[in-house]
């Protein structure tokens, strides 16, 4: 009889291999495309994915109808048999959501009968990762889901989830079909709605941020709600400020304020200490496990101390990086920096928290690149506790992401609009 997984961290452990092993199986050999030299066989590979512009020799051998017919499986039929594969197996063996199931729904549930959803410092809740860590917005949100059964809002919110990232692309004005297919196939996004945490919502907020940024209520109510959530999305703030969208900024700031202060009162000013203490042993406990700078200078031997001066030395850079871009009116830039601001300066960072890179990729390559490839990287990396070489990959992968990105072609600076003048009158003769 096969035993009962302890927690979500071994749920996601084996569904992390089990991914690993349908895709190796699924993902024909290079071999099989293999047409004589190795840049020949590369060509073969970019024009049946698309991706024939951006190589220097075209493929011979195949007519255009078989290029068009594998895109349509590639990034249609494989990505929806894989999601159906995927949910099927989660269901089978009871870890769809496992964020959701074994942390945000019961406390959620603790909410509605007068209780603290957070779970004392030494509780051995944080030594498994089922402890709740959101802030007390994101406490009464989950109160609401748990008036749902449990099973069924397992379901709903992890469906919330793929749907959210689909719908960024959306909104960010993505008409490659392609592109929707392949993110469906990111590990991260796996990662997202599998575990059925709050990431790929803030994917969906990010891009809608966007969207919206010259709406200054409207932007700063949704960097309100995100932070407020998730603290570690903060430095979207510092987008607005590097900007110079100082009413969106402010908006956000009133909001956060106010949103904070009344789930505060409702919940209990008092949680305010608890939530601090448990922020801190989760820390303690996780950032071993995480994809950090600080978990990559702990692996190579350097001290704590070390590890994170190191982190927040990059992270800080990051940031006036961000600030400079802003001042040169590149918007884009910005953006990007300014999520990597929120991935180095975090202390964890789990798989799906990648995704976050799917806006910044969105705005600047709407149509397929080969760019877009670089996140299938992480295939080679587990949901969590990662070895040091699946620690280089993750982020040097992401960190390739931000390069190309930076290195796009500069964007128009961000002007207002010049003001017509009347034509002169013309003086009678």
């Amino acid at each position: 009889m096969a035993r009962a997984p302890r927690g979500p961290r071994e749920v996601r452990g084996r569904e992390s291999i089990k991914t690993a092993a349908f895709v190796s199986a699924f993902v024909p050999k290079a071999s099989r495309w293999s047409v004589g030299a190795r840049g020949t066989a590369r060509a073969t590979l970019f024009h049946r994915l698309g991706l024939s512009k951006h190589v220097s020799a075209h493929p011979p051998g195949r007519p255009e109808p078989y290029a068009l017919a594998f895109q349509q499986v590639f990034f249609g039929v494989v990505p929806v048999l894989f999601t159906a594969y995927l949910v099927a197996i989660a269901a089978s063996r009871h870890s769809l959501g496992v964020d959701f199931h074994y942390a945000f729904w019961p406390a959620g549930q603790r909410v509605l009968h007068g209780l603290t959803p957070y779970v004392s410092p030494t509780s051995p809740q944080v030594d498994v990762g089922t402890a709740f860590l959101y802030p007390a917005v994101g406490a009464l949100l989950f109160g609401v889901l748990a008036l749902i059964p449990h099973g069924l809002a397992d379901a709903i919110f992890a469906a919330a989830n793929l749907a959210a990232v689909l719908a960024a692309l959306r909104v960010l004005g993505v008409r490659d079909w392609r592109l929707y297919g392949l993110v469906a196939l990111m590990p991260a996004v796996i990662s997202g709605w599998q575990t059925a945490n709050v990431t790929l919502l803030l994917v969906l907020g990010t891009a809608a941020a966007w969207r919206h940024k010259d709406n200054p209520v409207v932007a700063g109510a949704l960097i309100a709600v995100m932070v407020s959530v998730k603290l570690f999305v903060w430095p979207l703030g510092l987008w607005l400020l590097a900007t110079r969208r100082y009413a969106a900024f402010a908006w956000a700031i009133g909001l956060g304020l106010l949103i904070n202060a009344l789930a505060w009162s409702t919940l209990g000013l008092g949680q305010l200490h608890r939530y601090g203490q448990l922020i801190k042993a989760v820390d303690r406990a996780e950032e071993r496990t995480a994809y950090t700078l600080i978990r990559l200078g702990m692996q190579l031997g350097t001290g704590r101390t070390a590890a994170y001066a190191v982190g927040l030395t990059v992270a800080a850079s990051a940031a006036v990086a961000c600030v400079a871009a802003g001042r040169r009116h590149h918007d884009r830039s910005a953006l990007l920096l300014g999520i990597a601001v929120s991935l180095l300066a975090t202390p964890i960072v789990w798989r799906h928290y990648f995704a976050l890179l799917i806006v910044p990729l969105a705005i600047a390559r709407p149509r397929l690149s080969p760019v877009w490839l670089l996140p299938l990287a992480l295939y080679a990396c587990p949901v969590t506790s990662p070895v040091t070489w699946q620690l280089l990959t993750a982020l040097g992968s992401s960190a390739a992401v931000v390069a190309v990105l930076l290195r796009c072609p500069a964007e128009p600076p961000r002007r207002p609009a010049p003001t017509r003048n009347p034509p002169p009158l013309s003086s009678a003769t």
